[in-house]
């Protein structure tokens, strides 16, 4: 296993392959595992970095004073990739890994030179909050707060997040969840709740100046379609893809689709463009 001591916290990470650096931004609770299975295809060209954030994983335990909201994971982020000196990075953030992603990409733009964002995750608006068929993503913080993980609807919650992902990664996922900090799974998840956190991660993504990938499955019931037509029209340079028939883990359902997809997005912009090539395609 492999460590680094960052300026608070002590991270856990892989760096697989050679190439122009990937570097995977995990979503809420999860370790890097399951994303090992995209980097299979794609280590051959890239030099792909995995890390476990803070109070997730093999990165836990945390100190008490340790900050553990999406900031910190924003500027953990930003710190790994310049004490591992890796330049012009490739960022793919899945879930909330997307915000973690967008505000790193946006205070320090040097570090990167694409951004991926898959299935990114933000809260419902009322209006839309009747559509909504089963228990959201975002209700799982009240019952974090009230300490009841061991009930079996947290259980529930979390199976249905991940009832389309393959085995053993299914259940993986759900140690994942079961073995976070609680600490550390509530505040980064309340940091992304509310009408200010959702307009701020809108407002970094709108002004950023680096080819921007958005990606979802056709059946993802927690990133829906709306909110990425939403994150596509305010986005500078880029593109909005989806993968057909996948839920929400495309890097597991659909493992060589969604390879193609990135390789594909990296080899088009595999040099830095000057901030007013501004595209849209």
């Amino acid at each position: 296993m492999s460590f680094i001591d960052l300026s608070s916290s002590k991270i856990y990470y892989q760096l697989i392959g050679e190439g122009t650096p990937v570097v995977f931004i995990s979503g809420w609770t999860l370790s890097c595992d399951y994303w090992l299975p995209l980097v299979e295809k794609l280590k051959k060209k890239h030099s792909c970095l995995l890390y476990d954030a803070r109070g997730f994983g093999r990165s836990q335990p945390l100190a008490t004073e340790s900050g553990v909201e999406i900031d910190d994971h924003s500027e953990d982020l930003h710190e790994l990739i310049t004490l591992l000196k890796l330049k012009d990075v490739n960022l793919v953030g899945h879930g909330l890994g997307v915000w973690t992603s967008v505000l790193c990409a946006r205070r320090h733009p040097q570090d990167v030179l694409t951004l991926t964002a898959l299935a990114p995750e933000s809260e419902v608006s009322e209006k839309d909050s009747k559509s909504v068929e089963l228990p959201s993503f975002w209700q799982q913080a009240s019952i974090l707060l009230k300490d009841l993980a061991k009930v079996p609807m947290i259980g529930n919650l979390v199976a249905w997040r991940y009832h389309n992902a393959p085995e053993p990664y299914r259940t993986n996922l759900y140690q994942d969840f079961a073995n976070a900090d609680r600490r550390a799974a509530f505040h980064l998840l309340a940091s992304c709740m509310g009408n200010d956190a959702k307009h701020r991660f809108q407002q970094a993504l709108s002004e950023l100046y680096i080819p921007t990938l958005l990606v979802r499955g056709t059946e993802d019931r927690i990133c829906s379609a709306q909110l990425l037509r939403t994150l596509f029209e305010i986005i500078k340079i880029g593109k909005l893809a989806t993968v057909r028939g996948c839920d929400h883990f495309p890097m597991l359902e659909y493992t060589d689709e969604f390879a193609s997809l990135l390789l594909s997005f990296f080899e088009q912009n595999s040099s830095p463009r000057p901030n007013n090539a501004l595209t849209r395609r």
